[in-house]
């Protein structure tokens, strides 16, 4: 589903802080985690071979489904109420019917099948095989539509739902692929920094595409509108995770898999200007919520899972969360952060902005995609 914000200069403070709701125990380590914002369902990997399916409103877990061998990353498509996992070791691709909670198909992709992500206007699914192929499958038939022989080591997936090109990133290469998702071709391939093992951010507005470079000290941007070589934002560090603010046009970059203390980066989208640099914790998740403008960096070697202000980047809170905060998905309709964790699942509560103390609906506007 397409939910979307414009901004607004009447909106004041939050009226109140992100609370933990609660701490849901599940059956082993959270890997990957999703949520489906229109039936108000969170879908997790845990251990080798299942997917685990937690109620928004009960705070309950609802089943465990077992998929293929090594499953990593999950996509779910909110329209067609479809969740889709890669199974690493089974050159699979298990498809999840979100009302029976069952799985319907598995679909054969390439070798090691990695990151995948959805374009859901046209209901199709992209998967990078590490093996140096890109699968997509037709969402309606379950069938591979085409298969892209690129080489190297394809690893994750961004989709651009409103432009429909869907993004790539080749850790083989160190570069980036750009797939036009109606010819369904590789319409251009970009060099960008080393290691490039991390999701890319999109900024739906503004049509650019940031790079995270794991082993670079420099991030890559590349303009949607027109992808010629990347643009190189120096850092001095290297990166670890990015996300992206669509409404205030701030880009997010972790350094957070060094030793010693981590690094944020926050930046300007329009100048790529440096606006902030804050210390973090060694290990670290992130995920921005562009509904209260907060951003939330859990740490993974402990149970902290730190809220920000991303007006003034100061520190909102500090909460407690189950052992290792690990992975974090955001329902935009309930504007709840769901944190994985060793063993359980955290349910953090976050407040949109609001005036007078009213709490108030986020506004729609075109072209803004939150998931």
């Amino acid at each position: 589903m397409t939910n979307v914000l414009k901004r607004s200069t009447q909106l004041k403070a939050p009226s109140k802080l992100p609370q933990v709701l609660a701490i849901v125990p599940v059956s082993t380590h959270v890997g990957d985690i999703q949520t489906n914002s229109a039936t108000n369902r969170v879908y997790y990997v845990q251990g080798d071979n299942q997917v685990g399916i937690l109620s928004g409103v009960t705070n309950r877990v609802i089943r465990n489904v077992k998929v293929g061998e090594g499953a990593t990353y999950l996509a779910v498509n909110t329209r067609t109420n479809r969740i889709y996992v890669t199974n690493f070791r089974d050159r699979t691709v298990s498809v999840i019917d979100g009302t029976s909670n069952r799985v319907i198909a598995s679909v054969s992709v390439g070798l090691r099948p990695y990151g995948i992500a959805v374009h859901q206007g046209s209901n199709r699914i992209y998967v990078a095989n590490l093996g140096g192929t890109i699968s997509v499958i037709d969402g309606s038939s379950n069938r591979i539509l085409q298969t892209m022989n690129v080489g190297g080591s394809p690893a994750l997936v961004s989709v651009n739902e409103r432009t429909n090109h869907i993004y790539v990133t080749n850790v083989g290469k160190n570069s980036l692929h750009i797939i036009n998702g109606k010819t369904l071709q590789v319409s251009k391939t970009i060099k960008v920094g080393r290691n490039p093992i991390i999701v890319p951010g999109i900024n739906s507005t503004s049509n650019r595409i940031y790079i995270a470079n794991n082993l670079s000290r420099f991030a890559s941007l590349v303009l949607g509108n027109a992808p010629g070589k990347s643009i190189p934002i120096q850092l001095g560090s290297l990166q670890s995770e990015v996300a992206v603010n669509p409404l205030t046009n701030r880009v997010y970059f972790t350094s957070a898999q060094e030793e010693g203390r981590g690094k944020l980066f926050v930046l300007d989208g329009e100048t790529n200007r440096i606006l902030e640099t804050l210390q973090i914790p060694a290990f670290t998740s992130i995920l921005v919520n562009p509904l209260t403008n907060h951003y939330f960096i859990g740490d993974s070697d402990g149970r902290n899972l730190l809220a920000y202000n991303g007006q003034s980047n100061k520190l909102l809170t500090t909460l407690r969360t189950g052992e290792s905060a690990g992975n974090m998905a955001l329902n935009t309709r309930t504007n709840r952060v769901y944190v994985g964790n060793a063993g359980t699942i955290t349910v953090v509560q976050d407040y949109p902005i609001t005036n007078n103390g009213a709490r108030t609906r986020p506004l729609l506007a075109k072209h803004v995609y939150l998931g």
